[in-house]
């Protein structure tokens, strides 16, 4: 049954072993680690400092900005002959470019460098309101600059299944 006289806030419902990834991850790595993990995003660390949060949905993205890069540019070779232009006309081409492209691409290169977070103190209800407003799925929990947890959609839902909050 839920109770109702408590106020929940962020820090009674985050994961305090909050996985982290460097902005120096390669994207392949990354989605390795996203799969391991079984989460679709993390924040990411530089030596000890909250700089942005990565989603598979970033990746996506990405994904589909080189796509349209990739279909609007040429291909450019250089043989004995000299420079020569190959259109990028099949899809075939095109996933190559994609392909070649993803390889060299990081995290940093992908992630939302701006990360919105929480403070311990924010309700539940703040922090819902957040995710519905921002649009995320996930938010670093934060106290005095530092990262302590993060709350994610999932743990807010989790409460309501127990009946924990209703």
């Amino acid at each position: 049954m839920p109770d109702s006289e408590k106020v929940w806030t962020a820090a009674d419902v985050m994961e305090p072993a909050v996985q982290t990834v460097p902005s120096t991850m390669p994207l392949a790595q990354f989605e390795q680690q996203s799969l391991a993990a079984d989460v679709g995003g993390f924040p990411v660390v530089d030596e000890g400092r909250l700089v942005g949060v990565i989603s598979r949905s970033d990746v996506v993205r990405q994904i589909c900005a080189e796509r349209e890069v990739a279909s609007k540019t040429s291909d450019f070779y250089f043989d004995e002959t000299g420079f020569h232009e190959s259109p990028m006309r099949s899809s075939t081409d095109i996933a190559d470019r994609i392909g070649e492209r993803l390889e060299e691409l990081t995290v940093g290169d992908v992630m939302a460098r701006e990360p919105l977070t929480v403070s311990l103190d924010h309700s539940i209800d703040e922090v819902a309101k957040r995710f519905i407003e921002l649009r995320v799925h996930r938010l670093p929990v934060i106290d005095a600059g530092t990262l302590v947890g993060i709350v994610t959609t999932t743990d807010l839902v989790r409460l309501i299944a127990d009946q924990r909050i209703g």
